[in-house]
């Protein structure tokens, strides 16, 4: 069943050191009491308690104004406490099956909660555009930012409890509103060009590329030493990200910086550089090429 719904996560905070600060019955105690109170906060305010998976509450609303309330109440109900609480909140679509839910909406909502600090709550600027009742003084906006796994940009708001504003929200970086139309522009222009050999291609914004020897990927390099899917490099909110995913890692250059080696990690590619599938990028092995370019 596919159903439209305000999606709040609320998790405890360092739940793992209270178990080392307390020791396990005390912590359990404490954890259990914080997600026993969380969901009667999200039944007084109309929601509906999905799951727990031992220190958070999943819930939904009908209404994103009493998730907003909910939340908040949440936080205070947290800072009163021995333990502290963060959550996320998302608005949109959801597929129901039993007691689990599944789609995009719900990973956005986890990755705002993974991403919120003690007693805050991140939402999305979706959430906000089906909330009426909101005071818009109380909250700040962190700018767009594409999160792990989620294709399109996401603007993200911080909500702290007890209108607290002494500037202790998440380290994603608060953007004036001139600079948010120009990281837009800049967004929807960067462009990955790579090459090899005789080989060119651009990957624009929202796109992204496999490398490796297997015949479906888009760049096929036919060497003993490439794995199968050997790596990917995708293109998401104007940042260029290579992901390797081999056995024998990657050799890259960056710039005029020293090459370096990777294996099974990201990094961000800026500028122009090079990419030499494998750990040893010395030899006859072609190297591909890339360029970061604004396009016009």
């Amino acid at each position: 069943m596919r159903v439209e719904r305000a999606i709040l996560l609320a998790d405890v905070s360092g739940s793992t050191s209270l178990y080392r600060q307390h020791g396990d019955e005390h912590a359990s105690r404490l954890v259990f009491e914080c997600v026993e109170g969380m969901q009667r906060i999200a039944t007084i305010h109309g929601g509906e308690f999905v799951r727990s998976k031992g220190d958070d509450v999943l819930c939904l609303f009908e209404s994103s104004d009493t998730a907003v309330q909910a939340a908040g109440d949440m936080m205070t109900f947290g800072a009163r406490g021995e333990v502290s609480l963060h959550a996320g909140l998302h608005w949109g679509l959801v597929v129901r099956r039993g007691t689990e839910l599944f789609g995009d909406a719900i990973n956005i909502a986890a990755r705002l909660s993974s991403q919120a600090k003690d007693n805050e709550v991140l939402m999305s600027r979706h959430l906000l555009d089906h909330t009426k009742s909101i005071d818009r003084s109380s909250l700040r906006s962190l700018g767009e930012h594409t999160l792990r796994g989620i294709n399109a940009p996401t603007e993200i708001f911080a909500l702290m409890a007890g209108g607290d504003d002494d500037g202790g929200v998440t380290s994603f970086a608060a953007q004036p509103t001139m600079f948010q139309a120009q990281r837009k522009d800049q967004v929807a222009k960067t462009t990955l060009r790579l090459s090899l050999m005789d080989w060119t291609q651009d990957i624009a914004e929202g796109e992204q590329i496999t490398i490796g020897r297997s015949q479906s990927c888009g760049l096929v390099v036919p060497e003993a030493w490439v794995s199968r899917v050997h790596a990917s490099i995708s293109v998401r909110g104007g940042i260029v990200e290579f992901k390797d995913s081999s056995s024998a890692g990657t050799t890259l250059t960056i710039g005029a910086a020293p090459e370096f080696y990777i294996c099974r990690q990201t990094v961000a590619l800026t500028g122009s550089g090079s990419i030499a599938l494998g750990g040893v990028a010395s030899g006859d092995a072609p190297r591909i090429t890339y360029q970061v370019v604004q396009m016009d």
